[in-house]
């Protein structure tokens, strides 16, 4: 498997698309400060001794969260 890098100025979906990509912050915020119900679904990036949760119901939205995470872009889809 060879290692591309993505371009996030290149990374586009088509114009026309209904659900837009999320841009991942580049600062988190904890976990324990957000008031969010139990038994959420969460999907977990991590790289780097970074990582981002990303809640289950918003990637169905948007399908594609793309940002920077242990100073390399990356994209996840759903």
């Amino acid at each position: 498997m060879t290692k591309t890098p993505i371009r996030r100025r290149t990374v586009h979906l088509k114009k026309w698309c209904v659900f837009p990509p999320f841009r991942v912050p580049a600062r988190g915020r904890r976990l324990d400060a957000l008031d969010l119900p139990p038994g959420l679904e969460l999907i977990r990036v991590a790289r780097g001794g970074e990582q981002r949760l990303l809640i289950v119901r918003e990637m169905a939205y948007h399908h594609v969260a793309q940002g920077v995470l242990g100073g390399e872009p990356f994209l996840v889809s759903f």
